[in-house]
């Protein structure tokens, strides 16, 4: 794991001072090492920053060459199919110095060209420039586990694990990325806050030649009719899967732990690891959003080395700002703190952690899917037309008001109701007229709508959604974040691609018969994992920011922001819940910070 970078154009472009500084201000994500490459004219510069995982040895340094040095890589992440690769790039005669995958990408890049993307089962994000075709190739990882951004200006390229890498006095404030953070929380991809930054998607990769950048997407989750299938085979042929998933993950030559939530999916992957690992799980202040009995109740049967702490109010206002700075633009999730906290805990004693994020779009376990499909086959079409004249005449605050909210709006509209979206007439509650005015024609759900099938069945329609968005602008940003920060490795064993692709090759009946959450993985891990861990409802990984946010909170949003924010702002109904708050207070600092 690791931070990349590179400046690319004319020669005598690339200033060796300014590609030293790009390298160094992500020092955070790689504290035990540091290289660069220049080539001889200083048209090409990459930049690595190193936490060793594989190969603590020198050979493991970055930037790597091969191919008697016409080929460099740059690469953040991890392959983890990288020994049998490595074996079958022998046996075509390839020859290898270290026990890297970096150096197993280079092969690969060397035997199938751009085309070895397909080859690697993974999280990465990589910079390969090729000196005798006279390209660089940049990729991001299928689900975007790993970040990359890139900025291009005339036939000069940029490109970084990191935003703050790229920034520079010129940069200016996208505002259409400001109206897409109200409505999402997040800076939508490939959208940055940043005008001239973009973010790489996830399963694309981009060639820069002659000076021009070519995007293309090499990976898209294939949803093919469904194979007949028995439950119980499902459920076996997944069990296996995820334990291979979890084995695979293990790999490193550092110690490894695992965040331990207490919910399925973090359980599942102790349990599946076969190993006395050390386990870490937080909790907070108020006993309603506490999980930590039931992690305890799972470290007990498998005998973790387990660990946990309680996250307090005034821990998450002593690291508000720190939080705020972390994501270099605006990033309205809450759970962004404790996240942070267990981050930084867990590194005293490991260097790599595995978790369970993206069980949740996977298996389908959000609590929102089962709302929005009740209302899907609930109400007939009167009530639906009955409810889009009656919602604008009911005040906000009122009871039935979300419920009458929700039947008014179609399908797409309603999952982004549910999810927490600002509606329109809520972001014009709190952002400057003038500035509110100039979306007046905008299309706010622009992001969803690129992912939203009709084609698919109602569960799947949102699952595909949510990996697509949510999954890789919220959860993965958050994950990469707040444990790159702290120079630890978050690893994400449900988002192994073949696991993923086997899923959503059974039929949804199988997978999540009438809607039930999480159906065949909880099947898959009886025995395995704690009954009541499995019986008990889905809970989210959320800090109580209603109470937390209750006070003193509102008043910082007193001065507004001259052009964008209304002083003192009529929180919206939604906003006047710790959500909502936080969304605001995020993006009122965040512009305060950057002026």
């Amino acid at each position: 794991m690791c931070a990349i970078g590179g400046i690319l154009g004319a020669p005598g472009a690339v200033d060796p001072g300014e590609l030293v500084e790009l390298r160094d201000r992500m020092r955070h994500r790689g504290p035990d090492d540091a290289g660069v490459y220049l080539n001889s004219d200083r048209s090409v510069g990459l930049a690595h920053r190193r936490l060793s995982i594989l190969d603590l040895s020198e050979r493991g340094r970055q930037p790597m060459s091969a191919a008697g040095g016409s080929l460099w890589l740059v690469f953040n992440g991890e392959i983890y199919n990288y020994r049998p690769l490595r074996r079958e790039l022998e046996l075509a005669g390839r020859q290898f110095l270290s026990d890297t995958d970096t150096e197993v990408i280079l092969a690969a890049y060397e035997q199938w060209g751009s085309e070895c993307l397909h080859r690697l089962r993974g999280m990465f994000a990589i910079g390969l420039w090729d000196a005798r075709r006279r390209r660089l190739l940049i990729a991001r990882d299928r689900l975007g586990i790993k970040p990359l951004f890139y900025r291009q200006q005339g036939d000069q390229l940029r490109f970084a694990s990191e935003i703050k890498a790229l920034l520079d006095p010129a940069a200016s404030l996208d505002e259409t990325a400001v109206y897409d953070f109200l409505t999402y929380g997040y800076v939508p991809a490939p959208k940055t806050i940043y005008r001239e930054i973009r973010k790489l998607e996830p399963g694309c990769r981009a060639v820069f030649e002659d000076g021009k950048l070519r995007l293309e997407r090499y990976w898209s989750l294939a949803l093919r009719p469904a194979a007949t299938i028995s439950p119980e085979d499902a459920a076996a042929l997944l069990r296996a899967k995820l334990a291979e998933a979890v084995d695979q993950h293990l790999a490193a030559d550092v110690p490894v732990g695992v965040l331990l939530s207490g919910g399925v999916d973090s359980s599942a992957v102790a349990a599946l690891s076969g190993r006395r690992l050390k386990t870490f799980s937080i909790g907070f202040d108020q006993p309603a959003h506490t999980e930590t009995r039931f992690a305890r109740l799972v470290a007990d049967q498998l005998q973790t080395d387990h660990r946990e702490w309680i996250v307090t109010r005034e821990m998450g206002q002593e690291i508000r700002d720190r939080i705020v700075a972390l994501y270099d633009e605006p990033f309205g999730d809450g759970s962004a703190i404790p996240t942070f906290l267990i981050a930084q805990w867990a590194r005293r004693h490991v260097k790599v952690v595995l978790s369970g994020e993206g069980g949740d779009e996977v298996f389908g376990g959000y609590n929102w899917y089962r709302r929005w499909l009740r209302f899907e086959t609930g109400p007939p079409g009167w009530r639906h037309r009955w409810a889009r004249r009656a919602a604008p005449l009911w005040p906000d605050g009122w009871r039935g008001h979300w419920t009458l909210q929700s039947l008014s709006l179609s399908a797409l509209e309603r999952y982004a109701h549910i999810l927490g979206a600002f509606s329109r007439r809520e972001k014009e509650a709190v952002l400057q007229p003038r500035f509110a005015r100039r979306f007046q024609d905008y299309d706010e759900l622009w992001h969803f709508r690129r992912y939203w099938r009709e084609d698919l069945d109602p569960l799947t329609r949102l699952q595909y959604l949510d990996l697509n968005t949510y999954l890789p602008d919220d959860v993965l940003t958050k994950l990469d974040r707040a444990t790159m920060a702290v120079g630890l490795e978050g690893r994400v064993p449900w988002l192994d691609h073949e696991l993923v692709e086997m899923v959503f090759g059974l039929p949804v009946e199988v997978r999540n018969p009438n809607g039930e959450q999480k159906f065949l993985m909880k099947r898959a891990l009886q025995g395995l994992v704690p009954a009541a861990v499995l019986e008990r409802p889905k809970k989210g990984f959320s800090p109580p920011l209603d109470s937390w946010l209750a006070r003193a909170e509102q008043g910082d949003l007193a001065e507004g922001c001259d052009g964008l924010l209304r002083p003192s702002p009529r929180l919206p109904h939604k906003a006047s819940y710790g959500h909502g708050l936080w969304r605001l207070l995020v993006l009122h600092r965040w512009l305060r910070q950057h002026g």
